[in-house]
């Protein structure tokens, strides 16, 4: 048997700023590349929550990486960045089941992808604008904590508006929670209660499996 490739994507989570720094040390393991969008988070203190405080700017930065630099590179992220700390940010990793450009075409790598058993699931729910902190809550209600919200904009042909001939596309709020796998079950079916997916326009939620998670805590 050939031997075969494997990809994962990396994901990171940071304070504004910080995500270019993050690309530039992961370049140094063997990361080619990258994606940022910003986005704010949310923090569990209802004092600043009462107080309009509860939102922080955050960017979020995707890299697609071979097996082989995964563990180094969230291992050298975390110490270069000090994730061990509260507050700091958050690493992981989830594994890919097919790439294609920047490393050619691989497909059905799942198969027969000897990926370890994952200790947290990540959930991404795009709702609505302003809904994503409704989706927040829910998490966090469920027993979870909280999570990143990025801007994004649905283009749905059936309900795209034209003005003076320019498409108006509906605003939407994409929402990160990262849990831990013995409560995905129960966070999922708080979301599914809560957020009622079967509306039309309600939104979409899916889950991907989560490993190598650095910069979580429990309180």
């Amino acid at each position: 048997m050939t031997n075969q490739t494997y990809y994962d994507l990396i994901v990171v989570i940071v304070n504004l700023g910080k995500a270019s720094r993050v690309l530039a040390e992961a370049k140094k393991i063997g990361i080619t590349g990258g994606t940022i969008s910003l986005a704010h988070g949310t923090v569990n203190s209802s004092l600043l929550r009462k107080l309009g405080l509860s939102e922080i700017r955050k960017e979020v930065l995707l890299m697609v990486s071979q097996r082989k630099h995964t563990f180094l590179t969230i291992n050298h992220i975390t110490d270069t960045f000090h994730l061990e700390e509260p507050n700091r940010g958050i690493i992981f990793s989830t594994p890919l089941s097919t790439v294609v450009g920047t490393h050619n075409q691989l497909s059905d790598l799942h198969d027969t992808d000897p990926v370890s058993d994952p200790t947290h699931e990540m959930f991404v729910t795009i709702v609505p604008e302003g809904d994503g902190d409704t989706v927040v809550e829910v998490v966090r209600q469920g027993g979870g904590a909280g999570g990143t919200i990025i801007p994004a904009y649905g283009a749905f042909a059936e309900t795209v508006t034209r003005v003076f001939g320019i498409e108006i596309n509906s605003e939407k709020d994409i929402v990160i929670n990262l849990v831990d796998k013995q409560m995905a079950n129960q966070i999922e079916e708080e979301l599914t209660r809560n957020i009622h997916f079967q509306d039309s326009d309600s939104g979409i939620m899916f889950s991907v499996d989560a490993q190598n998670v650095r910069g979580i805590y429990i309180k």
